[in-house]
Parts: structure tokens; sequence; C-alpha cells
């Protein structure tokens, strides 16, 4: 049982009950309140209504009285199912009566959402129906289509429906998600007590929070807003999302507490527009908060429809994370903690609540080796000795038919398949995009990539989202079997719920493709599967990404994408004997990809000219800075993966990897490059005249300092090149064997290869002059000729 806070338990708490006169329909009433002015006055609000067995809403009886209130405007209509009801009721039902006692107009706009959007959510859990599928139950698919595309997109962008983990690390506290709507239905004129649309067009806003509650002192933190807007007539309709001061308001206003709004960290491209569809909440800040201004009248009409769900939102999120229903305004820790401090029935704390994983020292000692990695393989060999996983049943066909989606929602999730590189690992060469079957040499062996279309029986077409959601976040199979870490689950477990879901949905879309990759065969006992958990238990963190809320919305983007879909770390930060990335000071200092070093992606003495934040973005989006090369070998197609995301995003990836630095001012960097590149004014020709011929009659034409033809793409300058610097020739030698025929961004051009014009002392000869000519601070490399044959033996990659 749940129970009422705000009014006497005989007005309050919903009633419902059978009617038997009435064809076996069930009669629901409740009663709610609502604040007027600074004087203890009050309008309440009585609605009552019946349903059918289907939970159609079959009759509508809304009574509001602001306090002291004699005079009754009373509607009524007996009118067919699809009438539009008059505000301010927003759904059609097939009788509506509306009564208004408030002749004095005293009774706000948003008052009367959040009493009707109370009642809904009450009646949908009365029903044991989803709230926001009842509320689409009663809007017309043809003539409601605006309001319809309104709560699809915002209730997609927030994933509603998956379970919200806590961020919370006190057992005090328990989260919450509330849904409220607000508008009318196109061609219904506006009716409603201080109704602000005045200017022809229906409008409709829809609202998601996320909050967290704590029982012990009634303090609530609202930590995610999903808010959109639409207007316009069905099939012409535009949508938008809120500005951040806006949502500031709204909240404040119902809270009482002064709170920033920042667009979220999942926000795709939130920096390129001034409104945002995802708002996260954070402590006030002055010093960034900017004042909108004076507004007209009609647009400060505009905005509070647009905030009218805010109360009804919040509400109904404490509903879902405490089980008290709260009936009246307002919702600050005084009236939280009393409503609690009543006795509670046992399942009305029963929220989601998902404690914040802290490593321990002694689990760090189990993973760090020694007699501890010792302790670490029994713990890994108990997990294979004790039941596994359970398989997730498989989704009926067309259960998961990507038409379900909307085009934002796809969209959304082919930008997070970009971030994350999909198609990257799961194509092989020569194989249909997604088909998997591509091969990944490991230091355990060969790990060949899964299909990820939707094809239900090579594919993932048979998964539904709880069995994806779980390979991501926890890699896990449908069939309860355990993914090898080389699926980066360890970041994907990053990633929000709603880009999760867009993800599932887009690959959902995507054309199925039957084909049955190479099965992976590791030696034993890597082939026992079942030994990843142990290595789970060890190495893996499980929780979604925490933005900072010290840190700006730019800043927790960039982390986000760097540490989430983007998972630089499993190429860029280098792992131990177990295959699990480095901790601490180690975290993105470089690593290996492919046979290819990964150079560090903090400050780094390899680096001939230290990183900007502009060359940073200049290179992720184009492939080339021109003060330190172009990108290759895995990292190309990166970059053209990148290229197709918002700029915003790329820069906020960039603002973030800087950040990790220390400052470098552009002047310096410009000046350094300019030093660099001339490389050393004079090389001792000893044992170099064979390179120094080789260079000036294959490379020099394009990459010598004095300035090259520039016919074939950018000119990148061997003076400014990392891998010109790094401590091993490997990334050099590919190069100079396999050329880039691959460019990440066309504009870049193409370099031909010269494996089959040198062999591999010529090749050692060349190497060795580029090194000691433009890298003459660095150490010469040695066995060079040894090194060239090893890359020549393992072909192109």
């Amino acid at each position: 049982m749940k129970h009422d806070a705000g009014l006497p338990a005989h007005a309050a708490a919903l009633d419902t009950r059978d009617d038997a006169a009435a064809d076996a329909l069930r009669a629901h009433r409740a009663r709610y309140e609502w604040p007027i002015g600074d004087a203890p006055a009050h309008a309440s609000f009585e609605i009552e209504t019946r349903t059918a067995p289907d939970g159609r809403m079959t009759t509508w009886r809304y009574r509001a009285q602001a306090a002291g209130a004699g005079t009754h405007e009373s509607r009524e209509a007996a009118a067919p199912a699809d009438a539009g009801s008059a505000s301010p009721f927003v759904y059609r039902h097939a009788q509506t009566s509306v009564e208004l006692a408030d002749a004095d107009g005293a009774i706000p706009g948003h008052a009367h959402v959040f009493a009707r959007e109370s009642f809904v959510d009450e009646l949908a859990g009365a029903l044991r129906r989803d709230p926001v599928a009842l509320r689409l139950q009663h809007l017309d698919a043809a003539r409601d289509a605006g309001p319809r595309e309104t709560i699809r997109m915002v209730s997609e962008r927030a994933a509603w429906g998956a379970p919200v983990a806590a961020r919370a690390n006190a057992p005090s506290r328990v989260s919450g998600r509330g849904f409220a709507f607000d508008g009318e239905p196109a061609g219904e004129p506006a009716a409603r007590s201080g109704d602000i649309r005045d200017d022809g067009d229906p409008h409709w806003t829809a609202w998601v929070v996320d909050l967290d509650v704590d029982r012990a002192t009634g303090d609530v933190a609202v930590r995610r807003v999903v808010a959109g807007q639409g207007a316009g007539e069905p099939g012409g309709a535009s949508m938008a999302g809120l500005p951040a001061w806006q949502i500031e308001a709204a909240v404040s206003r119902v809270l009482g507490a002064r709170l920033s709004a920042r667009p979220a960290h999942d926000e795709t491209g939130a920096g390129a527009r001034p409104d945002a569809i995802a708002h996260e909440l954070v402590a006030f800040d002055a010093a960034a908060h900017r004042a909108h201004g004076e507004l007209s009248v009609h647009d400060a009409r505009r905005i509070e429809q647009a905030a009218a769900p805010a109360a009804a939102a919040i509400a109904n999120a404490l509903y879902d994370a405490t089980g008290v229903r709260f009936r009246a305004p307002p919702f600050d820790a005084a009236h939280i903690r009393a409503a609690l401090a009543q006795p509670v029935p046992i399942d009305a704390g029963d929220g989601l609540h998902v404690a914040p994983r802290r490593t321990s020292r002694w689990r760090r000692w189990l993973a760090g080796g020694g007699a501890g990695g010792v302790v670490g393989g029994l713990i890994g060999l108990a997990c294979a000795i004790l039941p596994g996983p359970a398989p997730i049943t498989p989704v009926a066909p067309g259960g998961a038919d990507g038409a379900m989606w909307s085009a934002a929602m796809l969209e959304r999730g082919r930008q997070v398949a970009l971030a994350g590189d999909c198609a990257v690992c799961h194509t092989a060469p020569g194989g249909a995009t997604n088909a998997g079957g591509l091969a990944l040499d490991t230091p355990f062996g060969t790990i060949y990539t899964t299909n990820l279309t939707p094809d239900p029986e090579t594919g993932i077409g048979a998964w539904s989202y709880p069995a994806f959601a779980r390979a991501m976040r926890e890699g896990i199979s449908r069939d309860g079997t355990h993914l090898y870490p080389a699926f980066p689950y360890t970041a994907f477990a990053k990633l929000s719920e709603p880009d999760l879901l867009a993800l599932y949905a887009y690959l959902m879309s995507q054309p199925a493709v039957k084909h049955v990759p190479p099965k992976t065969k590791l030696p034993f006992p890597l082939d026992q599967r079942r030994l990843v958990a142990g290595w789970n238990w060890l190495y893996h963190d499980t929780r979604p990404f925490a933005p900072d809320p010290a840190r700006s919305a730019m800043w927790n983007r960039g982390k986000y994408l760097v540490d989430g879909a983007g998972h630089c770390g499993a190429c860029h930060t280098p792992r131990n004997a177990l295959g699990a990335e480095k901790g601490g000071l180690a975290y993105l200092s470089g690593g290996e990809a492919e046979g290819w070093a990964a150079p560090p992606l903090v400050a780094s003495p390899a680096s001939p000219v230290p990183w900007t934040e502009g060359a940073l973005f200049d290179y992720l989006r184009t492939g080339f800075s021109a003060q330190h090369g172009v990108a290759a070998g895995p990292m190309a197609p990166v970059v053209a993966g990148l290229a197709a995301l918002p700029e915003s995003d790329v820069q906020a990836i960039a603002h973030y990897l800087a950040s990790l630095s220390p400052p470098v001012d552009a002047a310096v960097a410009a000046d350094a490059a300019t030093r660099q590149a001339r490389g050393a004014e004079s090389v001792a020709t000893l044992g170099l005249e064979n390179g120094r011929r080789a260079f000036d009659a294959a490379c020099a034409v394009c990459h010598a300092e004095s300035g090259g033809v520039g016919h074939f793409g950018v000119r990148p300058l061997m003076g400014l090149n990392t891998s010109v610097s790094q401590a091993t020739p490997d990334n050099l030698l590919r190069v100079l064997h396999h050329g880039i025929d691959q460019p990440a961004t066309d504009g870049l051009g193409y370099m031909p290869g010269f494996g089959d014009a040198f062999d591999d002392r010529q090749m050692a000869e060349l190497a060795a002059y580029i090194r000691a000519r433009y890298a003459p601070g660095q150490p010469a490399w040695r066995n060079l000729a040894e090194a060239s044959a090893r890359i020549r033996q393992a072909g192109a990659h």
C-alpha cells in the first residue's frame, strides 16, 4: 500500500470502486489543493472518473473552487468519445463535466495541471497501467498527433520505463521518476482560467523529473529534468527543448530552493543551441547565472505554460520514490519529513536503490597481483563453479521492430553508435556493416566480433532491451554467457539509459544480415568464460557516469564521451597482466591498439609540441593538426566517426582532454612548432647517408620542412609528427610500409606505402635518418631491421 500527505484522510486518497450499475465500470475519485497567494487561502480540486475494463476513461467530472468563491461556471458535454474536452482537461472522453468556482481568476493555470496530472498518475497506479501509455490512450492518433509526438519525444529522451538507479550513497535516500503533460487537443478553444494560448496554435509541454529524497531529512534533490514543448497543427508540429533558466524558475518555484540548470552530460549537441531537452540540476551558481532580460506579456505567458507540468511531475516523482502521495504543495523538507514520519506500509519504500561501489583496499590488493593475485584467481575459480547468470527470454519475431521508434530517437542512436565505433569493430574486411567477424588480436588469443544486426538467428534480433542493456553494462550475453572484456562493456556501462536505449533502437532499425562469424577459441583455461565473472568482480565498475557538479557542462560532456561511448581508455590506457586498464596516474597515459602504439592523451615528453585545446579539436574533427600530424591506423576510423558528430561534442572532448594537462598558451605552442618543424640543423652523416637519399627520393616531395607540393591533401611535417618522437618505431614503420590508403576524411589525401619498394634494411636506414633528423633529442631506435621484418610479416591493419 501507499499513503497520502497534505489533506485529511477522508478527502485525500484515490477512492476506487466497482460500479455494478454501470456495466462493470470502475469509479475513481480524489481531491487536491493548491495555495493561492500569500494568504492562507487555497483552491480545491475534486476529480471523478469512470473507467472501462481496458482502462479507458468514459466520464470525467472536474470541480475546482477557489477559497470563498461562490459563483460556478459549469460546462457539461455529452459527446462522442473523440470530442475534445475543454480545458483544464486535455484528454478525450465520452462525457465531460467541468465546474469552475473561480470568478476572480485566482486559480493559476499550473494548479489545474497539478491536480489533473496527479490524478492521472494516481489512476494509472490503480489500474496498473503505465502513466505515459494511459495518457496516449486518451489522445486521438490523428487529431492529437502533435501532443502525442511531444509525449513520445520526451518519454523516449528520458528512457521512460527503464529503472532509475539512485546516485545516493546513503541507505536513507531513495530515487523516483515522474511524468506530467499539459496542452489541449488541436482545434479546441482554450477555456482554462488564466489560459495563455492567444496565438491561435495549440501548444503542448511534457516533463519527466528524476529526483532523490532523503527520508531522514526530507530534502529533495531534483537531479534531472527532461522537458520538451511542441506547437502547430497535426503533421506540421515543431518540437523544441526549454531554456535552462526556464527549468530553473519552474523547479525553484515548486521546491522553494534556487537551483541552476544546465544541459545534461548526455545531451547531444547541447552547446549548439540555446535550449536542450535534458537538463541536470546543480547547486545555484550565481557567477554562471545569466539574466534572461525583460519578457513581453506574451512570452511570459508562453513560459508559464511550458513550466506548468513541473509541480505535477515532481509530485509524481515523489510518489514513485517514497510511496507517499503529496496532494498539495509545498514540497519542502519540513512537509516531506512530516509525511514520511507517518507509519508507512512495508512496500512504500521499495524504490530501486543502487549504492555506489567503492573499491576497498583489500579488493585493490586482490587485483594488484602477487599473493593477492593468487587469491583473486581462486575467486575467479569460485565464480566458475557457482551458478552463472540466467538467460533472458528472446523476444517474439518483430517484437523489437525499429519502426516503433521516432526519427529523433534513431538519429540519437546513430550518433551513439558513431561515438562508440560500433561498425569499426563489428565489420569484417569486405563484410556487411555490423555483421561481425573482425579478428581482434589480443595477448590472450584472437577474438572475433559478433553480429550486431537484428537478424534473429545469427544477430541480436531476438534480444530484448533488458538483454541488450545487460550485455552493455555487465558483459553478459542474452543466453547468460560472459563476454570477453575485449568488448569494452567496462566503458559502455557509463552510458546513460537514454543513450543506451537509443543505441538499441538504432541497431534494431538496421538491415538484418544472416551471418555467423567465426567462433572465438582461446586456449584453456581462458576458454572458460565463467572465469570472466571473477575478472568483473575485481575490475568492472557497473555504475553509470556521474557528472561532477563542480565542473562545467562542456567538461562533463567531454568526460562522458571519453570514458563512455568513446572508450578512449581501451587503447590509450596501459593494461595490467590480466588485461584490465590501469587506474590512477596511468589513466590515458598511453597504450596499444592492433599493434599500433596509442600515444598518451595527457601531457607527454613524446609529443614534440604540447597539445592545445584548439589543436586537439582540429585533429579529432578533421584527422589533421598542422602542429602534430595526421590520424592513421586505428585512429583514422575513430576520427571518421567523430566527423559525423555535432561539432559541440568534439569540442567537449577536446576541452576535457586539454584539462588533463597543464595549460598551454597557443602562441607558445605555435612558436615551438615553428622551431621543431625544422628538425636538427645538421645531422651526423655517419651511417645515415642511405637513409637521407631514400628520404630525399621518396618523402621530401611532400614532407620536407621547406614545403612540399601540397597537391595530395595535407602536408604533415616530420618534425611535428608524434610517431617520429615515440619510444618505439612501430607506428612510423607501419606508415612507411603500408601508407595511408583509408584516410580519416577525404580532405587529408592518400599516402603510398613503400613496403614493396624498400627491403627491411632500407626501411631501417630510412627510419633511422628520420629519427635523427627530426627528433634529435630522442635516443636512436635499435633493431630497426628486425622491427621492419616483424611489421612486414604482420601485414596491414
